[in-house]
């Protein structure tokens, strides 16, 4: 498949996918579908939360940094696992626009609120202190939104490709995880990547966490065990 077309059907799979997760995650019975989600995910989350708080008791002076992002209102709340992390005393970082394509990143200290992002595109972001757009070269964990994510570790993202550029800067032990609702999590090859495309070794959604493989079938490196 051509660039061109791959370009057309990931645009095609972004629109089914944002309408079948409306059709699930919207109104009020979404609403509280979500809701109970999010706290099964929480607690499937164990094990990340676990490795956190290992490394803040190995931790000198600086705490591991954790890059999270805001939810919109039909994705995966990942907040109340943000939060648990910011009260163990994990740095938390989340996104924010900074032009060129790239993203800034803003601490949240775990219980002050979002303001909406003054920049095209994005969401809701902290209000508190901007920490660069290197940031990620030194997290010791990325929460990575997503639309989908295959078993292969595809990802198919908003489109703008902000997170596959900002992951090129990820050392090679921090764990990125991917965190989407179980019915986007889909079978291996179902999703087109192109070579840019990071491949995501993780998925967290509220059934479970799992490690997926490379294209040629290998484990990712750095990655938890399926749980």
């Amino acid at each position: 498949m051509d660039t061109e077309a791959i370009t057309t059907r990931k645009k095609e799979l972004r629109s089914m996918l944002r309408a079948q997760r409306r059709e699930r995650y919207g109104g009020q019975d979404g609403a509280r579908r979500r809701a109970r989600e999010s706290q099964q995910l929480l607690k499937e989350a164990e094990p990340v939360i676990a490795r956190i708080q290992a490394l803040l008791a190995a931790a000198g002076t600086e705490p591991p940094l954790v890059a999270a992002y805001h939810p919109t209102p039909t994705e995966a709340d990942v907040l109340p696992l943000a939060r648990r992390l910011a009260e163990l005393g994990a740095d938390l970082v989340f996104p924010a626009a900074a032009g060129a394509e790239r993203l800034d990143w803003i601490r949240w200290d775990g219980h002050s609120d979002f303001v909406a992002s003054p920049g095209r595109g994005f969401g809701m972001e902290p209000a508190g202190e901007r920490v660069g757009p290197d940031a990620l070269a030194r997290a010791a964990l990325v929460l990575a939104p997503a639309i989908a994510v295959d078993r292969l570790g595809t990802r198919i993202g908003h489109g703008a490709g902000y997170y596959d550029r900002a992951l090129t800067q990820v050392r090679d032990s921090c764990e990125v995880i991917a965190v989407v609702h179980p019915s986007e999590l889909l079978s291996a090859g179902s999703l087109p990547r192109e070579e840019h495309d990071i491949p995501i070794p993780a998925v967290l959604t509220a059934d479970g966490l799992v490690c997926l493989v490379t294209i040629d079938g290998a484990e990712t490196p750095h990655v938890p065990s399926q749980s």
